[in-house]
């Protein structure tokens, strides 16, 4: 429901209020009228030139070609599906997304678009009404095609102009409710004449005129409604009724046949359809405050206490009979033949001749226990024409008294006041007292001092509950309404009663507390509570609950119910008035409500219903849902179901139409709203809503792809890596175990090569002195060799061990042990020797292998140098890097590279150690002779 206020927009989903103004968008908060162009899209025109749209509950603007807007007053589509506009400056037409001003000349030329407004479209005419009280011209004529004002009245003042169901002009004026003659029009001419269906007591001057789509009349001005029903059938709802108004701006009734009243400051009031009227009057200037009624036959009996009146009223047909000398509230009626019998507190009286006036004048006290009545309680009319009537004679003494043609028949006693009695369709009487007894009587009228006569006492069956009211359908379910408990309905077989239903608030009931039941011909059950009036039927098995007056917001006590006609009920309110209920469901709208999507919240940012994937921390929703029916729409129960969740089952139905979900997980979702309607006056709706939460991307299919592949192929390169790692291994030890066979024939060899043939020499030198001493011979050159042959096998010794000993495996020990070599052997071959002291340099490590091919090469070089070089002096230097270099330069004869022995060992020796350790050897001829030995550093 859309309303246009001063204030802005203002549009009603059912659940909730949402307004738009000037901070939503709007240029000016006086919104002037609206129009539907889809269903949720609607044109909005405030007070300002410009035009808006509302699509979805988001505001915007309409843009046109040229930017153009009149200050619109009113829209139109006219039955081409053209649209018209009413403004200021005249009347416009939106033609291919621009206003354009039409022409609105009357037959002299002169032009009337000024200040325009209500505009009506009949046949090929609008019927224009400015909206300025000073304007001449009261009623305009514009005849569409030739654009030409042809009619313009000026005689009265034109409130309201309607074309009826039947194709007529309605006229509301100065004067009341008037026809504009459909001839004259398409003649130029304006004629007008009272509406003659209208008596002139009832006309409404000055008022505005509606038909809704039932074709029914609706008169509305000020503070008061005439609504004619398309039968002729009138009705005037005003405050009495319930109206609290001052001025009725607009009336509306909506597709579920619910009326809408606007007014200027008051707000809006609502009425669920015209079958439900209160009504506070009998008749016209009698207030009604009627404490009792009874129906006889299709007569109604009712007593007013606003003028001490009993009223019978038959069909439209009301008489009223004053009563006299009764002081007391009369609280029944009952009518027993040609009389009537009534009762206030303590009394019961009888008026001989209901229809005679001047028997109310004298009624006639009837003794019931000799004046020892402390109160009357309820009572009933039994089919044989008796009064079986509940009397209290003290706070612990009850009984039924049988009262027949003036005579007590019978008293029977029972344990406690009993507030309702029911007879049902086997003619026996139902008593539940509030001890909670449920008595069965039967009724023998052929015995009357045994008239009563007790069936059954069905206390263990109600025990605890507090019975107040009951009711006996046809079905021959007994219906107890209750103090605190709500409804129960018992059915019997045979003569057992077992309790098949209850109904509380939270089955539907407007209140636990149930003064009333009334089973109406159609078997539906009445209840009348101290809040409101409940109607209970069943449709395909399914128990519905209507709450009647809570619909209507009211709320008041129902202390009587009766059906005066077939499809009329009528109840008895605390303060005396009747709501009046028609059942009739022939002229029913056939509406069926939508269920929608009011907002999307998704981390509490909102977001079209359209959108269905969201990322995997957009995982809190909040969801909103209305449905359009405002037939007790707070009364309207949401459920909802979420497929894909832990728990898909449907939730318990609530009035709350949010819903919110928290920290859903990735997957996909779907969501199943479901609204219950009261009193099922619609079939329940349901909407779905599928959405998607997408994974972290790590939760992918893709990702999960990838990272496997990553980890398989980081598992494989470990099993390599292992796998390799121990191949190392064992390549290094067996690596290590050739270095070591590799060592130990180099050992071996050395030994071999070096001590081996000292030995040699040793021992041929040792034979050949024995043979010389066989001899005589001198020896001493033999001892002597033998001596140098002992220190040269004991230096070398010495290089074998060296080169063994891990203790001499750094680099620092390597170069002062060849310093120290090579400075002694110098000297001890009559050389100068230059040695560099040895430059700072790292700790570092070096194998045995490096250090002998080291030290034997430089050692070789020293050797070479005293054999060939016939130098007097050598320099030595050692320079550290990233690799060792050591340059030993003598100042020798030099050599000639092309006189070298093919086959010389010297050199060749010291290269091959080189290439060994990935080293190189250089010689070059520079004042002498220069060996550079150049090797990186082992790993």
């Amino acid at each position: 429901m859309y309303f246009i206020t001063f204030g802005g927009l203002s549009v009603y989903d059912g659940a909730r209020f949402t307004n738009y103004n000037q901070q939503n968008g709007l240029a000016n908060e006086l919104v002037n009228d609206v129009m539907e162009i889809s269903p949720d899209s609607l044109l909005v025109a405030t007070n300002a030139p410009v035009l808006y749209t509302l699509v979805h509950g988001k505001i915007g603007r309409y843009s046109t070609l040229d930017h153009f807007y009149p200050v619109i007053n009113r829209f139109l589509r006219s039955k081409d599906g053209s649209l018209y506009v009413t403004a200021d400056d005249g009347l416009f037409k939106l033609v291919q997304d621009k206003f354009v001003r039409l022409p609105f000349l009357d037959a002299n030329g002169t032009d009337l678009g000024h200040n325009l407004d209500k505009i009506t479209e009949w046949k090929n005419y609008f019927l224009i009404i400015p909206w300025s009280s000073g304007s001449l011209e009261k009623l305009l004529i514009y005849e569409k095609e030739t654009h030409i004002t042809t009619s313009v009245f000026k005689e009265r003042n034109i409130f309201s102009a309607e074309v009826s169901p039947d194709g007529q002009l309605w006229l509301s004026t100065s004067e009341g409710i008037e026809i504009l003659d459909s001839f004259s029009v398409e003649k130029g001419i304006i004629k007008i004449h009272p509406l003659e269906t209208l008596s002139d007591e009832n006309q409404l001057k000055n008022v505005n005129i509606y038909f809704d789509d039932a074709g029914n009349t609706w008169l509305y001005g000020y503070d008061k409604i005439k609504y004619i029903s398309t039968t002729g059938q009138e009705q005037v709802i005003s405050a009495d009724q319930g109206l609290k108004t001052s001025y009725l701006s607009d009336v509306l009734v909506d597709r579920e046949g619910i009326t809408w009243m606007a007014s200027d400051g008051n707000g809006v009031v609502k009425m669920s359809g015209m079958n439900f009227q209160v009504l506070t009057e009998l008749k016209s200037g009698i207030a009604s405050n009627i404490s009792c009624l009874q129906k006889q036959s299709d007569t109604i009996w009712l007593f007013n206490l606003s003028d001490n009146s009993f009223y019978r009223i038959h069909k439209n047909n009301m008489v009223s009979f004053l009563l006299s000398k009764v002081d007391e509230k009369i609280v029944s009626i009952y009518i027993r033949g040609a009389s009537l019998y009534f009762t206030d507190r303590k009394s019961l009286y009888r008026i001989a001749d209901k229809d005679l006036p001047s028997s109310y004048t004298h009624p006639e006290l009837v003794s019931c226990d000799n004046g020892r009545v402390k109160e009357f309680g309820s009572g009933i009319g039994d089919p044989y024409g008796a009064i079986i009537q509940n009397v209290e004679l003290n706070d612990t003494s009850f009984y039924l008294a049988v009262l027949h043609h003036l005579k007590i028949k019978t008293q029977y006693k029972i344990s406690f006041m009993c507030d309702q009695m029911a007879i049902d369709t086997q003619g026996r009487l139902w008593v539940p007292t509030r001890d909670n007894h449920l008595l069965v009587f039967t009724l023998h009228p052929e015995d009357p001092a045994h008239y009563l006569q007790l069936q059954n006492d069905y206390s263990t069956e109600i025990e605890g509950i507090g019975p107040r009211s009951i009711a006996v359908d046809k079905k021959g379910n007994v219906w107890i309404g209750t103090r605190y408990q709500g409804i129960f309905r018992f059915e019997m077989e045979g003569e057992k009663l077992h309790s098949t239903l209850q109904l509380t608030t939270q089955q539907g009931l407007t209140d636990n507390f149930n003064y009333y039941l009334y089973s109406d011909p159609w078997d539906n059950i009445w209840a009348g509570s101290q809040t409101g009036l409940d109607k209970i039927s069943f449709i395909n098995g399914e128990c519905i609950i209507d709450n009647t007056t809570k619909g209507q917001n009211i709320f008041l006590g129902i202390h009587k119910i009766i059906n005066v006609q077939d499809d009329v009920i009528w109840a008895l309110t605390s303060t005396g008035s009747r709501i009046m209920i028609t059942t009739d469901t022939s002229t029913q709208k056939t509406y069926t409500p939508s269920l929608f999507v009011t907002y999307l919240g998704v981390n509490d940012r909102e977001y079209e219903p359209a959108v269905t994937a969201f990322a995997y921390d957009h995982n809190n929703f909040t969801i909103r849902v209305a449905a359009t029916s405002y037939t007790d729409e707070k009364s309207i129960l949401y459920s909802y179901r979420l497929k894909g969740s832990v728990n898909s089952k449907w939730s318990e139905p609530t009035h709350n139409a949010v819903f919110n979900f928290i920290n859903l997980a990735p997957g996909k979702y779907e969501l199943n709203v479901k609204a219950d309607f009261p009193s099922s006056q619609h079939k329940a709706q349901t909407l779905q809503y599928s959405f998607t939460i997408r994974p972290p991307y790590w939760l992918t299919w893709w990702f999960i792809v990838i990272a496997s592949l990553i980890v398989l192929a980081i598992a494989v390169f470990l099993v390599r890596y292992f796998f390799a790692r121990k191949l190392e291994k064992q390549r290094m030890i067996l690596e290590r175990k050739q270095a070591i066979e590799k060592e130990r024939t180099r050992i071996a060899t050395d030994m071999h090569d070096d001590l081996g043939a000292g030995l040699s020499r040793i021992r041929f030198l040792s034979e050949t002195i024995g043979l010389k001493q066989q001899q005589h011979l001198p020896i001493e050159e033999e001892i002597t060799s033998i001596r140098h042959y002992s220190h040269e096998m004991i230096d070398k010794m010495g290089e074998i061990v060296w080169a063994l000993n891990e203790k001499n495996d750094s680099l620092s020990d390597l170069l002062s042990y060849t310093r120290a070599y090579a400075m002694e052997y110098l000297a001890e071959n009559g050389l100068q020797s230059q040695i560099d002291k040895l430059p700072a340099h790292r700790t570092m490590m070096v194998n045995s292998e490096f250090r002998r091919n080291i030290y034997l090469s430089v050692k070789e070089s020293l050797h070479n140098v005293i054999k060939h070089a016939k130098a007097n002096q050598v320099t030595i230097q050692f320079n550290i890097t990233d690799q060792l270099v050591i340059t030993i330069q003598d100042d020798g004869v030099g050599f000639d590279h092309d006189k070298i022995k093919a086959y010389g060992n010297g050199l060749n020796n010291i290269k091959k150690r080189m290439t060994e350790i990935g080293g190189d050897l250089q010689v070059l001829r520079d004042h002498g002779t220069c060996i550079i030995l150049t090797t990186p550093f082992p790993s």
